[in-house]
């Protein structure tokens, strides 16, 4: 598989994680590549298509932690996260 991506450009964005499930990334068709960076200082979880859970799921770990979705066939659904105390930063680049 190749490590190449076939897009040109993307939206650098932000977005707030709740202390329940939050809706951070929208279901996106052509998404062919998709980063999401935990700019807090707190663990965020996060869930593909679903609502989240704490300690379940997608493990984010906080001050930089990450989470990439690439490849031939990348998931395009929404993405939800979840932490402890809401309020938190998440950074993602999406193409």
């Amino acid at each position: 598989m190749s490590m190449e991506h076939d897009f040109s450009s993307g939206n650098p964005l932000k977005v707030t994680c709740g202390a329940t499930s939050t809706q951070l990334i929208a279901a996106n068709e052509g998404r062919k590549y998709l980063v999401l960076v935990n700019d807090s200082n707190e663990v965020i979880y996060a869930s593909l298509g679903s609502a989240a859970v704490m300690n379940q799921g997608i493990r984010v770990n906080a001050n930089g932690g990450s989470y990439e979705i690439s490849g031939e066939r990348p998931f395009r659904g929404a993405i939800y996260g979840i932490c402890a105390s809401g309020g938190k930063n998440v950074a993602y680049f999406e193409a």
